[in-house]
């Protein structure tokens, strides 16, 4: 454990195909010279054409497995209706071959599509890289993260810095979690295609099939892409945002860190997910600090006493700390939104959420929060 290789502590043994990723997303950096800050009009066209190429591959690949099924049932067999199930398995076997073949190739494309795409937003949002020397750790923690963003790989389970991010995901919730990601591709299908079949119930509206199978899954790709490069892009601006969150603290006292690194230590367990932002800046708390602690033990009720006790320039200093963590880890929804509210709430100061949102939007848009 070191507070030096974050990257290390966020992917202490990555797997084979996150390795592969992690040096394909190298090796596109290295290929093209780094940015000096964020391209808002090549992220917009860079955006534009990482959805457009994943809906057209789920347009092509739901209209032909849309049509196979509907060719199967009017033209290989003229009494499909009155055969049992014994009979229908071997033309549901040569479809599922079909399916199964249009299906592979539609997720091979997709990931060659999200990586380039994760790559590239990564660039063009403004992360400083070298092309010759080794990476430093922060931006071989960035690419680790964009890495597992575009093969939507869970959240990894070990420790960070003694944080546990599934502190409060216990039992059956966690084995859940964990089953349902794994089946989330084969059940989101599954579920799609049933849809499908209510709607299209009746014999004489399943020549609608094709039309109808391609759009869906071109929409369902679509918002896919649209999360891992948004994803991307924000973990591609943490170096930088955090770097300049630090900036802000170097006037704060050292109890004042200790309490921020208290909030980020939260924010990992209520996200239930280590984000490599998240990570960096725990990562850079600890190491201001001047006993260097390799580990940080939560205590948050306690930590909540203290936030009330704050006043002033140290209670502002917090507050604007933790603010950032925040929109630097997701949007502002959900258990972020929760989190931030009860740190307001503690400190007696109201939360504006309008500013909140505005300062997520200046972070989208290439600008600091």
């Amino acid at each position: 454990m070191s507070l030096t290789r974050p990257d290390k502590e966020y992917a202490p043994a990555p797997g084979l195909a996150q390795r592969w990723a992690s040096r394909y997303v190298q090796r596109y950096l290295r290929r093209h010279p780094p940015l000096d800050s964020p391209d808002p009009h090549a992220l917009k066209r860079a955006r534009r054409w990482i959805i457009a190429w994943a809906a057209l591959a789920g347009l092509i690949s739901g209209t032909l497995i849309g049509s196979a099924e509907w060719w199967m049932r009017e033209f290989a067999t003229g009494h499909w209706e009155n055969m049992n199930l014994r009979e229908q398995l071997p033309y549901w076997a040569g479809y599922l071959a079909v399916a199964g073949v249009v299906t592979a190739l539609e997720i091979g494309f997709l990931y060659w599509n999200a990586l380039r795409g994760v790559a590239n937003i990564t660039r063009l949002a403004g992360l400083r890289y070298g092309q010759t020397e080794t990476l430093e750790p922060d931006i071989q923690l960035t690419v680790h993260g964009v890495s597992r963003s575009a093969l939507e790989y869970p959240s990894p389970g070990s420790l960070i810095y003694g944080v546990d991010p599934h502190a409060y995901l216990h039992g059956w919730k966690l084995t859940l979690k964990a089953l349902l990601y794994r089946l989330k591709i084969s059940l989101s299908s599954f579920l799609l295609r049933l849809l499908l079949r209510r709607l299209l119930g009746r014999l004489t509206l399943r020549g609608f099939l094709p039309v109808l199978t391609g759009p869906l899954y071109a929409v369902w790709n679509a918002w896919i892409a649209a999360r891992i490069i948004q994803e991307a892009y924000l973990q591609a601006r943490g170096p930088a945002l955090v770097k300049h969150l630090m900036e802000t603290l170097t006037n704060s006292d050292e109890h004042t860190r200790r309490l921020v690194a208290q909030g980020v230590g939260e924010l990992i367990m209520r996200n239930q997910h280590p984000h490599p932002n998240l990570v960096l800046l725990l990562a850079r708390l600890l190491n201001s600090l001047p006993d260097k602690p390799q580990a940080i033990d939560v205590d948050w009720p306690a930590a909540l006493q203290d936030y009330a006790q704050l006043t002033g320039e140290s209670r502002k200093a917090l507050l604007n700390a933790l603010t950032q963590a925040t929109l630097l880890s997701g949007t502002y929804k959900g258990s972020r939104k929760r989190f931030l509210t009860e740190v307001f709430t503690t400190c007696q100061t109201p939360l504006r959420s309008d500013e909140v949102k505005a300062q997520q939007q200046r972070l989208l848009s290439g600008q600091a929060p």
